[in-house]
C-alpha cells in the first residue's frame, strides 16, 4: 500500500469532508462520486490507525483525533502548496535571486532604466549588486559568483556570451574655471594642448584609445596622465584643475559641482557597454534580465543617436 500519509489527495479529501460535514457535498465539490470519497477516507483512517470522522444520519464530523489531524494536515498542505508555487515561479524566473556586477553609476542612463524596470516587473526577485572594476566583475562571472556583469566594450571571455547594449555620447569634463567651461561644444583640435586624466581601470583603456586615435589623427601628440583612482576622484581632480577627461552621458547624473561637462561636437565617438554572462548559467531570472535589457537597449539606441546628431551639429 502506498504511503497515504504523504498523499496530498487524501489529505485534501479529509479537509473538504470536514469543511462540508458530508461525504456527498465534499464529493460534489471535487467532482467525484460519494463512494470514492468515502472509500479513500476509510483507507486514510486505516493508514493513520484511528477514526477521523464520526458518521451519523445527519452527516459526518471529525473526531477529536480527526480535528487535530485535519488542523495539522491543513497547515502542512498550505506550506507544501506554497513551496510548489514558489518552485514554479522560480522556474519561470518570477522569484529568486540575481547577482549583478557593474561599474557605472546608477544615477542615470541605461543601467538605471534597466534595474528600475526589472525591479518593477519582478519585485520578488532579490537583486544583489556588486560594484567593482571591469576585471573584477568579469572574474565574478567566470567563477559563477555573479550571474551577469555590465562592463565596457564587447568583452570575449571563455565560456561566456556578451551582448552589446548601449553606447553613450562623449563629453569633455573640465573644471568650472576652465576657459572652455562656458562653451556649448568643443572639438578635438580645441583639446590638443590639454592634459587628459585617465583612470588605470574602469573605462581607462577605452578612454585612452579614443584620445590617442583622435588627436594622433590630427597630427597632435596627446598628453595623458594615468591615475590609479576611481571615477569619482578622477572627476574631483578635474574640478581641482589637474586636467580634463572624457565622460559619458550618464556621468552627468552624479553631482560634481566643480566640474562642467561640455559636449564633444565631432568624432562620433561613444562609450560602448555590454552585458556578459556564462553560457552554463541556468538561473531563469537571468533570461528575464537579458530580455528586458535588450528591449530597453533599442529605446536607448534611438535616443543616443538623436543626442549624438545634436552634439555633432554644435560648433
Amino acid at each position: 500500500m502506498p504511503d497515504l500519509a504523504l498523499d496530498l489527495r487524501f489529505l485534501r479529501y479529509a479537509i473538504l469532508v470536514a469543511e462540508h460535514g458530508s461525504f456527498r457535498r465534499a464529493a460534489d465539490a471535487m467532482n467525484l462520486s460519494q463512494s470514492t470519497v468515502s472509500r479513500r477516507i476509510q483507507l486514510l483512517e486505516r493508514r493513520v490507525g484511528v477514526p477521523l470522522f464520526e458518521r451519523s444520519r445527519s452527516g459526518v464530523r471529525p473526531t477529536p483525533a480527526g480535528e487535530r489531524f485535519i488542523r495539522e494536515a491543513a497547515f502542512g498542505a498550505e506550506h507544501i502548496r506554497q513551496a510548489v508555487s514558489s518552485l514554479s515561479m522560480e522556474k519561470r524566473g518570477q522569484i529568486g535571486e540575481l547577482k549583478i556586477g557593474l561599474m557605472a553609476s546608477l544615477a542615470s542612463g541605461f543601467l538605471a532604466d534597466v534595474l528600475e524596470a526589472f525591479h518593477f516587473r519582478f519585485p520578488n526577485i532579490d537583486i544583489k549588486i556588486e560594484e567593482a572594476t571591469a576585471q573584477a566583475t568579469a572574474a565574478g562571472v567566470l567563477s559563477g559568483r555573479l550571474d551577469a556583469a555590465f562592463i565596457p566594450g564587447e568583452p570575449r571571455l571563455p565560456g561566456c556570451q556578451a551582448m552589446h547594449l548601449w553606447g553613450e555620447p562623449l563629453y569633455v569634463a573640465v573644471s568650472k574655471h576652465h576657459s572652455m567651461a562656458a562653451r556649448v561644444g568643443v572639438n578635438w583640435e580645441d583639446l590638443r594642448d590639454e592634459t587628459f586624466l585617465v583612470a588605470a581601470d574602469v573605462h581607462g583603456p577605452e578612454v585612452e584609445a579614443i584620445i590617442v586615435r583622435q588627436l594622433s589623427g590630427l597630427g597632435f601628440h596627446p598628453r595623458i596622465s594615468v591615475q590609479r583612482v576611481g571615477r569619482e576622484n578622477l572627476l574631483n581632480m578635474v574640478g581641482m584643475g589637474f586636467g580634463v577627461t572624457l565622460a559619458a552621458t550618464s556621468t552627468q547624473g552624479a553631482s560634481y559641482p566643480a566640474v562642467i561637462f561640455v559636449p564633444l561636437a565631432e568624432g562620433g565617438e561613444v562609450f560602448n557597454s555590454s552585458v556578459v554572462w556564462s553560457t552554463n548559467n541556468v538561473n531563469p531570472a537571468l533570461k528575464r534580465l537579458l530580455d528586458l535589457s535588450a528591449s530597453i537597449a533599442k529605446t536607448h539606441q534611438r535616443r543616443s543617436s538623436t543626442v549624438l546628431e545634436a552634439i555633432q551639429r554644435l560648433t
